[in-house]
């Protein structure tokens, strides 16, 4: 039986994920859904209760009063963020997200919402040791990563010596520095300095300065195709005064 054009049409949208909601869609829905990882403290992530919490979903629901819409959390990951983006699981991906060539090649990406680098946090005991990549870097060292983000990345690119123990989120990699079953992780400095500050003597950002190379920037991301959603939310981004929510949670500048 032949399939009729619409159906093709169907089975194509399903198979590669179709067009983003445009802003009229959106406006239409009353809802702006924006995907988190939920795994990454400050920006986006769960407290004991569960709740979400954090800089960048304090920053969603201004831009959502902003544009008169209601904020829908959607949960994803780090190694399916892109693909859940494609597939129009949410309109804009927050929480974390790093800008990259990889990512800027096929998403839509805002101005810097902050200035970032990579780290080592480590448990207390091994951070004094662990000062720079060539110490890191050593049979005896043991570094932990969760999959699918820049600090995979990195610790794939850089980390030829050391020993690598891969686990599977970055509530893991936290768990095996308190377990001192790892030595340190390679992360983002604001998440370094959040961990260092709750956990004190227990977690310890080891690297005096960012990692060399690793200096970035974290952004919003969203499909190319709506370029009016991308440019209403750098105007939102244009006007923000970071300050406030910088100092609730304790982000340095």
């Amino acid at each position: 039986m032949r399939l009729k054009y619409g159906a093709l049409l169907a089975l194509a949208v399903i198979a590669f994920g179709g067009q983003a909601r445009d802003m009229q869609t959106i406006t239409r829905s009353g809802e702006l859904k924006v995907g988190v990882p939920g795994d990454y403290a400050p920006l986006a992530f769960h407290n004991a209760a569960g709740e979400l919490l954090g800089y960048d979903v304090d920053m969603a629901k201004d831009l959502g009063k902003v544009l008169g819409l209601k904020v829908v959390f959607v949960a994803t990951s780090w190694p399916t963020l892109s693909e859940d983006l494609r597939a129009d699981k949410f309109d804009i991906a927050m929480g974390g997200v790093t800008q990259t060539p990889a990512r800027a090649k096929e998403f839509a990406l805002t101005r810097s919402v902050m200035a970032n680098g990579k780290i080592a946090l480590a448990n207390c005991g091994a951070a004094p040791g662990l000062d720079n990549l060539a110490k890191i870097d050593r049979p005896q060292v043991k570094v932990v990563v969760n999959p699918g983000g820049t600090n995979q990345s990195y610790v794939d690119a850089h980390i030829k010596h050391a020993q690598v123990i891969r686990v599977k989120n970055n509530v893991d990699n936290l768990q095996a520095l308190r377990n001192k079953t790892a030595d340190m992780m390679v992360t983002d400095r604001i998440e370094g300095d959040w961990y260092q500050g709750q956990e004190p003597g227990v977690l310890c950002v080891a690297t005096p300065a960012p990692l060399p190379g690793t200096e970035s920037e974290k952004v919003y991301m969203m499909k190319k195709d709506n370029p009016p959603l991308l440019a209403k939310v750098n105007q939102w981004l244009e006007k923000q005064d970071p300050a406030a929510l910088q100092r609730k949670w304790k982000i340095q500048p």
